[in-house]
């Protein structure tokens, strides 16, 4: 895990990229004894954490992040990452796009249609292909601020 004060994060406010370590102390405005970090550009206290993190998919359907991406195992059976940004957007823009579960899959991210695809006789290879073609769509638009799909996103 990454040390707190190297920290990539971005201002919600100004948008300002830095690291926490950057980050201002400042008195609190209502508790005088507390000092609260801030913005160096606009002050603001508020920020996304930013630093870079990968989705992945695995036969299954499920969706997982992390800030690696997984390993292959040694049987040649592993995940296909099919997302990388930074994380507060990545975590945002999956939980947007992805199938949530329910039953014994609650509280997770699914792929959708992938669960099911033997069920309804498709490949699962290729709905999770049309899953990740439709979310790459919007690859570069400002509303995904950065978090780029596709099954050959490098870091």
């Amino acid at each position: 895990m990454a040390n707190r004060s190297n920290l990539a994060v971005q201002c919600c406010r100004c948008r300002n990229k830095h690291t926490e370590a950057d980050r201002e102390p400042r008195p609190h405005r209502s508790i005088s004894c507390v000092s609260e970090l801030v913005c160096p550009r606009c002050g603001c206290t508020s920020y996304y954490d930013i630093t870079p993190w990968y989705a992945w998919c695995w036969a299954s359907g499920l969706i997982e992040m992390g800030p690696t991406k997984p390993g292959d195992s040694p049987d040649g059976a592993g995940a296909i990452v099919i997302a990388r940004g930074g994380k507060a957007h990545l975590e945002a823009v999956m939980q947007a796009v992805a199938r949530h579960g329910q039953g014994a899959s609650e509280g997770k991210l699914l792929v959708p249609g992938v669960p099911e695809a033997d069920l309804i006789g498709r490949d699962p290879v290729d709905v999770l292909r049309e899953f990740v073609d439709w979310c790459a769509q919007s690859n570069g638009r400002r509303h995904r601020h950065g978090v780029v799909f596709g099954t050959q996103v490098e870091g």
